[in-house]
């Protein structure tokens, strides 16, 4: 017998198994184990229990009768109350056992209590506009002309837009260090690939010119030592170069792209931006309706599901690194510069809100009968053979209805953009 107790994210079973019952739970235990002990003057499997635990000790069918009975008492609690559904394995606390009283034993673990849903149908929800503008379709013709134009050196002061053509020798605590040297380097003026004000520094200075520039490294910088620190370049101007765009017309269209007017360009341009942002409006529009659904829906998760999945999570990517050589901290210090604490924090929120996402989107699909119907089912599925396979599509299925429910019953209301 059992008695179920239930606090928030806690339960506990606290068993209790006669004498009566413990004797019959050790002689199934004895009929499904025997044939693993050899005891002589018997054929294997055939020796009677008293010889067995004579021979091996009365307490050799002890520590599988008190797992039979936990796992039967877990199975009988779980059936008869399905909503209590563990997120992590359960733990056991021996209380006691004699022979006269049976066997008295706590089993504990932990679930993701039930919980009430906010308003999921009829929300405004807020998104940025679709609208293609003039200046999206310039702004990529703009690139295509700048990926067709053609540099030349010029004898004058260099100026935002020119390419440097520079030598540079970098130091540190004046001596010289691994990396911060380059030879016959095309520096667009402008660009900011070089970091701090590197580039703003060359502006005004002519070819053939040595000068000395002065920047500062990121706090973030990739390379632990460089954060922060302080560094001089000597920097050899050996040429500049003037960028000149070539002409906007239906000839360059022709040349540089498959289609033959720059009228025709410019409709594909407008139909490829706006296929890109109706994409993305709609993305924003499934990302703001999870948010809404997070922000306003209460719900405990409890601390050993997502430490369990953080860590998993951080082994996975340990194990990936190490194929190409590298730690989990080398990669954080060449991502951004943060701690593995930070990484760790980071990662907790994100698994967090994935774990409350997931619980609200399983909700609403049973609320509304989301499921795919054996029909739908049958039809995704045919062909394909693995179990595991059939089951993740069953979930991008689902998934899919949610999705679409969750818009067609919300409204989408575009922010005026000025």
């Amino acid at each position: 017998m059992f008695t179920l107790k239930k606090e928030n994210t806690k339960v506990e079973i606290e068993m209790t198994i006669d004498a009566k019952e413990w004797e019959e739970g050790v002689q199934k235990v004895y009929e499904e184990n025997k044939g693993r002990f050899n005891v002589v003057g018997f054929r294997k499997g055939h020796a009677p229990r008293k010889v067995i635990e004579k021979t091996y000790g009365d307490s050799v069918f002890f520590e599988d009768t008190v797992d039979f009975f936990v796992n039967k008492t877990l199975n009988d609690v779980l059936e008869q109350n399905p909503e209590l559904e563990p997120v992590a394995m359960p733990t056991t606390r021996f209380d006691s056992y004699t022979a006269e009283n049976g066997l008295k034993m706590t089993i504990s673990f932990e679930i993701v209590p039930d919980f009430k849903l906010c308003k999921y149908t009829g929300n405004s929800i807020k998104v940025h506009s679709a609208k293609v503008t003039d200046h999206d379709v310039e702004h990529e013709i703009h690139h295509l002309l700048e990926d067709n134009a053609k540099f030349e050196a010029v004898d004058r002061a260099i100026k935002k837009g020119d390419v440097a053509l520079i030598d540079f020798m970098g130091f540190m605590d004046n001596k010289e260090f691994a990396g911060g040297t380059g030879k016959d380097y095309s520096l667009e003026i402008g660009s900011h690939t070089f970091i701090d004000n590197f580039e703003d520094q060359l502006i005004g200075h002519k070819k053939g010119e040595k000068v000395d520039v002065n920047v500062t490294f990121p706090k973030d910088y990739g390379a632990e030592e460089f954060q922060d620190k302080k560094a001089l370049f000597k920097v050899d101007i050996k040429e500049v170069r003037e960028m000149h765009l070539p002409e906007l017309n239906d000839k360059f269209i022709a040349d540089a792209t498959e289609f033959e007017t720059l009228e025709e360009y410019r409709k594909h341009i407008t139909a490829h931006i706006q296929d890109m942002k109706t994409n993305d409006q709609q993305q924003e529009y499934e990302f703001n309706l999870r948010e809404h659904l997070l922000a306003n829906t209460e719900i405990q998760i409890p601390d050993i599901m997502i430490a369990n999945q953080v860590q998993g999570d951080i082994q996975r990517m340990r194990d990936m690194l190490k194929a190409y050589g590298l730690t989990l901290e080398q990669y954080i210090a060449q991502s951004g510069g943060t701690t593995l604490e930070d990484y760790e924090n980071s990662l907790r929120e994100r698994v967090l809100k994935n774990i409350k996402t997931r619980y609200i989107y399983r909700k609403i699909i049973e609320e509304e009968k989301l499921e795919p119907s054996e029909e739908e089912l049958a039809k995704a599925i045919e062909g394909i053979t693995e179990h595991e396979e059939q089951i993740r599509k069953e979930n991008e299925i689902t998934l899919d209805k949610l999705l679409k429910f969750l818009k067609d019953n919300n409204k989408m209301v575009v922010i005026d953009e000025e």
